[in-house]
C-alpha cells in the first residue's frame, strides 16, 4: 500500500480563496500520505493563482501545469497526460475530499484490479463546511441505459488513466456542462469499463452562491443547449431529450441565475447579488 496509485486532478479557472485553500488543504492532510496532484490553470491565471497557495505549492507532491486544451475537458485531459500514476481522479477548486479518500481508494484498486472506474458516496456542504443533505450513497448497479435519464455515476470518480487516453480522454468539444461527471462515464462505460461502487463518503460538494460555479453561473439556455448535445452524441432520441430537459429545469436547473447571456448581462450590470439564488433542498 505504500506507493502512489491515485493522482489527484483539479481544473482551475474560476476560484474563491477560501474555498480554493479548502480543497487543497483536503489532499494535503490526507491520512495516508501516497499521492500526487495536478492543478491545471489557465495561463492568464497562473501568477494569480501561485500567489493565492503559495504555501500550499511548497508541497513536492503537487504539480502545476498550463492547459493544453480546451475548457474544463481540455484541463483534465492536460493533467491526465501528465499523471504518473495509473490512476487518475477530479477535484474540483470548491469541492473537498474525505481525509481517508486516498486510502480507501488505494484500497479498492488494490483489491479489485480489473475494475476500471470507481465512484464514491458523497454530500453536499455548504460555505462553511456544513453537511447540508443526507449520504447521496454511490450506486453498486446500473446499465448504460441508465446514463439516459441521469449520471448513476457521480464524484469521486476516479478511473484508469490508460483506458480513457486510448480513446481521447474526455470530449473537449462539450462547453463545460457534464464533460466530467456525466458525458465521460458514459463513454467510458460505452467502451466497455467495468465501474465499483465506493459505499464511503468521499467526496464533499459544495453548494454555494460565493463566487462563479458553473451549475449556477452559466445560462439555463446554455445548461440546455448543452445537456442535448450530450443526448445527441449517444444516440437519444429526441423526445426523451425533450423531456429529460424539462424534468431538469424543474428540479437542479433552477439554480441557475441567468435565463440567457443576455440576462446575465442585464443582471450583472444591475449589481444583482447571486448569493440570493435558488438552493435545491437537500434534506
Amino acid at each position: 500500500m505504500n506507493e502512489c496509485r491515485v493522482t489527484v486532478l483539479m481544473p482551475l479557472k474560476h476560484f474563491h480563496p477560501y474555498f480554493l485553500k479548502k480543497a487543497v488543504e483536503s489532499i494535503i492532510n490526507q491520512s495516508c500520505p501516497y499521492w500526487l496532484m495536478i492543478i491545471v490553470v489557465e495561463k492568464s491565471n497562473f501568477d494569480n493563482f501561485r500567489r493565492s497557495l503559495k504555501k500550499e505549492l511548497k508541497d513536492s507532491r503537487i504539480q502545476v501545469f498550463i492547459n493544453e486544451g480546451r475548457k474544463l475537458a481540455g484541463a483534465i485531459n492536460t493533467g491526465m497526460r501528465h499523471a504518473k500514476t495509473d490512476f487518475a481522479a477530479i477535484l474540483l477548486a470548491d469541492d473537498m475530499w474525505a481525509l481517508e479518500a486516498i486510502q480507501a481508494l488505494n484500497s479498492y484498486i488494490v483489491k479489485y484490479p480489473d475494475i476500471d472506474f470507481f465512484h464514491s458516496s458523497r454530500v453536499k456542504i455548504d460555505e462553511n463546511d456544513n453537511p447540508i443533505s443526507p449520504v447521496y450513497y454511490s450506486k453498486e448497479k446500473f446499465s448504460i441505459d441508465d446514463f439516459k435519464i441521469s449520471s448513476p455515476v457521480k464524484h469521486l470518480l476516479c478511473w484508469r488513466k490508460d483506458k480513457a487516453l486510448a480513446f481521447g480522454g474526455l470530449d473537449e468539444s462539450l462547453n463545460n456542462v457534464g464533460p466530467d461527471d456525466y458525458d465521460f462515464p458514459w463513454t467510458m462505460a460505452e467502451k466497455g469499463a467495468a465501474f465499483k461502487a465506493v459505499k464511503e463518503c468521499l467526496y464533499y460538494y459544495r453548494d454555494h452562491r460565493e463566487c462563479y460555479r458553473l451549475t449556477t453561473h452559466l445560462p439555463l439556455s446554455v445548461h440546455k443547449r448543452e445537456i442535448r448535445r450530450i443526448f445527441e452524441k449517444h444516440g437519444v432520441d429526441p423526445l426523451s431529450i425533450k423531456e429529460k430537459i424539462a424534468s431538469a429545469e424543474g428540479t437542479y436547473l433552477r439554480q441557475c441565475l441567468y435565463r440567457s447571456p443576455r440576462d446575465k448581462r442585464i443582471k450583472e450590470k444591475q449589481g444583482y447579488d447571486a448569493r440570493h439564488g435558488w438552493r435545491e433542498k437537500s434534506r
